[in-house]
């Protein structure tokens, strides 16, 4: 047990380097890899190269293989739930327990074979964890390990087109920097973050941009906090069309499932035009999205659409498409058998969200009344050659002629809550800033940096960051009652007496741009697990 323990210490160290430091070069972020087409995050055999060496090692038991030929090919391989090695496929090594780690010797980026992604050979920085799956031992996840900062210069530019402009892609950095440290659920326990849009989009070094990693650099270990200074659930989408929705019309409570959820106050309603007001009947969202109102979001090719079907064709459709839907438990009643669906009689809304987002519908048919709920399942009902609605920001108008027409007329593309993508791109190009434009979206946020844990140990924990506002705060969370805080800014240093302080105005010692700080317990009782978590507030929320 102590060799296994010293082993994954020195893996740890081998891969990492020990800092005590809290910024994005240095917090690691495990990112589960899918196939090319998104479809799995479990496999039975991985295959990867490089330009340079690869060291493959089994981290239980410290078995290493070094592979110095470029041009091998190196398979993991899962068999009888113990992990092989092949090299061009030659049996090099079996019978390994795992996890495994692939790492490359000259610091290059990892080539997994046949893995594409925008068409290209995908590469990966950091290293590769094969963990074996908890629920399936046959099968295993491809886990990239690498810095926030590294994962963020993969997420950023495929997240958001970098012609939107360096202030839209600073706010993309925060926000995507936001739901790295506070995803919104987690659904496997080998990672914590997918690599696709069901979480945010990763595709790796091979896809990186000059402007997006100046964003990067220029927002590093920038978050946006809550007004208890907790970091947000930093939602966001494409388009949202003018009106963005609020979080519990738009989500279920990811445990409970209930819907609506519960609310979060900074995940409320904007409308780019303050004059307008919430959208929540038939008659005001009508209006709005079958005209195009000034909006941030007005360039977006999705900003406004429309879909028709003959009734004959969206009856096929929802007869289908109602099955399938009826297993997520937000169609009532179940619809178990196309033939059971029945001719449409009529559609009608019955409950809108504060942008015009239909988050309740009734289907009548002669055989049946469906009520369905929540927004992505509207949008996955009505499928138009088999791609399902932008959004469920639409108004339904049937068109009565010899053969009925239904149409649809919408806005936005997306779950629309939290930042507009489209919409942040045009505040870029109308000279807003970037902390202008997360603070347009997510309402009466705080700019922080990465809230961190100082341990009772005697190591300093040192952290950077930049300033841009007058006022500077430090936030300090005590929850194990510690008493004594060592604090040096910029070689300026103070004691804080934890008992008596949480929130310390330290404007006095920072400087513009750029800064140090360094925080050390220094109670005389020492005991690791006992820790308090520190933050420096960069700005204050907008309307105060």
């Amino acid at each position: 047990m102590i060799k296994k323990i010293i082993i994954i210490l020195f893996t740890v160290i081998m891969f990492w380097g020990y800092k005590a430091q809290a910024n994005d070069n240095y917090m690691p972020v495990r990112v589960g890899i899918s196939d090319t087409n998104f479809r799995t995050y479990m496999f039975n055999s991985a295959g990867f190269n490089n330009p340079g060496s690869i060291e493959v090692m089994d981290s239980s038991s410290g078995y290493s293989l070094i592979f110095n030929n470029s041009s091998s090919l190196i398979n993991v391989v899962l068999e009888s739930e113990l992990f092989s090695i092949y090299e061009d496929g030659k049996l090099r090594v079996k019978g390994l327990t795992g996890p495994i780690l692939v790492k490359s010797k000259d610091g290059s980026s990892i080539s997994i074979s046949g893995l594409k992604r925008k068409g290209k050979q995908a590469l990966y920085r950091g290293y590769i964890e094969l963990i074996q799956s908890e629920k399936d031992k046959s099968k295993f996840a491809v886990v990239n390990v690498l810095s926030l900062k590294n994962y963020l210069r993969g997420v950023v530019p495929n997240e958001m087109p970098v012609r939107f402009g360096l202030e839209a892609l600073k706010a993309q950095t925060v926000a995507a920097r936001n739901y790295a440290v506070t995803p919104r659920i987690k659904a496997y326990k080998e990672f914590d973050l997918c690599d696709s849009v069901a979480c945010q989009v990763y595709f790796g070094s091979n896809t990186e941009d000059k402007l997006s990693d100046e964003a990067i650099e220029e927002t590093n270990s920038i978050i946006a906090v809550d007004k208890e200074y907790n970091p947000i659930l930093a939602l966001y989408s494409s388009t949202a069309g003018g009106y963005t929705e609020s979080y519990k019309y738009a989500f279920s409570d990811p445990k409970t499932k209930s819907f609506p959820s519960e609310d979060i106050p900074y995940l409320s309603a904007v409308s780019d035009n303050k004059h307008i007001k919430p959208l929540d009947t038939d008659e005001k969202a009508e209006k709005f999205y079958t005209s195009s109102p000034e909006s941030f979001d007005k360039e977006s090719p999705y900003y406004r659409w429309s879909k028709e079907w003959k009734a004959e064709e969206i009856e096929k459709v929802l007869s289908k498409t109602l099955v399938t839907q009826s297993k997520t438990g937000f169609v009532s009643p179940v619809l178990e058998s196309e033939e059971d669906f029945g001719h449409i009689e009529s559609i009608k809304v019955l409950k809108r969200g504060e942008s015009g987002k239909i988050i309740k519908l009734e289907i009548k048919t002669d055989k049946n009344t469906f009520v369905v709920e929540k927004e992505l399942v509207i949008r996955r009902c009505f499928q138009k050659n088999g791609i399902s609605l932008p959004s469920a920001n639409f108004v339904i108008t049937k068109i009565d002629s010899e053969e009925p027409v239904y149409k649809v007329s919408g806005g936005g593309f997306g779950h629309g809550v939290g930042l507009s993508q489209w919409g942040a791109g045009k505040m870029s190009a109308l000279g807003y800033s970037f902390d202008e434009i997360l603070q347009h979206y997510y309402k009466g946020i705080k700019l922080s940096s990465i809230p961190t844990r100082v341990r009772n140990n005697n190591n300093p924990v040192e952290q950077s960051f930049k300033t841009f506002d007058k006022k500077t705060k430090l936030v300090i969370k005590n929850p194990d009652k510690l008493k004594r805080l060592k604090v040096v800014i910029n070689d300026k240093e103070f004691i804080a007496d934890l008992k008596n302080e949480e929130v310390i105005d330290i404007s006095k010692y920072v400087k513009k741009d750029n800064n140090k700080i360094i925080y050390m317990i220094t109670d005389e009782k020492k005991d690791g697990s006992k820790f308090i978590i520190v933050s420096v507030v960069l700005k204050e929320a907008a309307n105060e």
